[in-house]
């Protein structure tokens, strides 16, 4: 009798440490497969995975498209047919955001600026006389990009940028043979068109830092398409330029 109780005391034992270390093992297995669960799959690379906002500086060579405005208002040209371009520097911020995984668009506000020049020496008098004109918009671009690329991406777009006269600005230079110099600045607001569009077409690339930024430059070429002046006016006066931004991209 006591060799059965004894016997069957050892069967316990038995049976509760195999019941121990059979459910210590599912709790342990439970665990690495929790702890598996939670390990991510590497993150693969989109061409345009997020939004983004950009800061950009741009350089700009300005001209224009010059010429009399029909036969009841227009002008002769005069010396302003020898009117040349001039470098200006515009400024924006804005943001991109993704349409497919090869295309998305990008709109922001800029602060733009474009102008001619005139030099003239008189050979004979040793005078001489020049001006820079510029004018000074505030603009909201908006433009459509396809993209290829991962780390390094290129790009092309065309847009439209809406654009508000803020003003007009003419710095005058002169000297004498005497040797008498003389400047003065000119501005105004009247005279000119409020509002005027321009097109604006670009290419660019975009180098991945892996870090969130991105370094961006794009040579770009925008063209006014209507004039800067009132429709009574003298001349039909639209802007041109050519040039490259260059700026800072960040991932939101």
């Amino acid at each position: 009798m006591k060799f059965l109780f004894f016997n069957s005391i050892l069967f316990l034992l038995a049976f509760n440490s195999h019941a121990q270390i059979e459910i210590g093992g599912d709790e342990n297995t439970q665990k690495k497969e929790a702890k598996d669960s939670k390990i991510k799959e590497p993150k693969s690379i989109n061409v345009i995975e997020s939004t983004k906002v950009f800061v950009l500086s741009n350089w700009s060579r300005t001209n224009r498209f010059l010429a009399p405005n029909g036969v009841l208002f227009g002008d002769s040209l005069g010396t302003r047919k020898d009117e040349t371009y001039l470098d200006k520097w515009s400024f924006s911020i804005g943001i991109q955001n993704p349409i497919s995984e090869h295309v998305f668009w990008d709109g922001g506000l800029a602060f733009m600026r474009n102008g001619e020049s005139y030099s003239y020496a008189d050979p004979l008098s040793d005078s001489t006389y020049s001006y820079q004109t510029n004018y000074s918009y505030f603009g909201m671009p908006v433009r459509i990009n396809v993209v290829v690329g991962k780390l390094v991406r290129f790009y092309a777009g065309v847009g439209l940028v809406p654009q508000m006269f803020m003003g007009y600005r003419q710095d005058r230079y002169w000297s004498t043979n005497s040797n008498t110099t003389g400047n003065e600045k000119f501005t105004s607001k009247s005279g000119y068109n409020s509002f005027v569009l321009s097109g604006i077409g670009n290419v660019g690339v975009m180098i991945d830092f892996q870090n969130g930024w991105h370094l961006l430059v794009s040579p770009e070429l925008r063209w006014q398409l209507n004039s800067s002046m009132l429709k009574q006016d003298s001349y039909i006066h639209k802007a041109r330029s050519y040039g490259v931004s260059f700026g800072l991209v960040r991932n939101l």
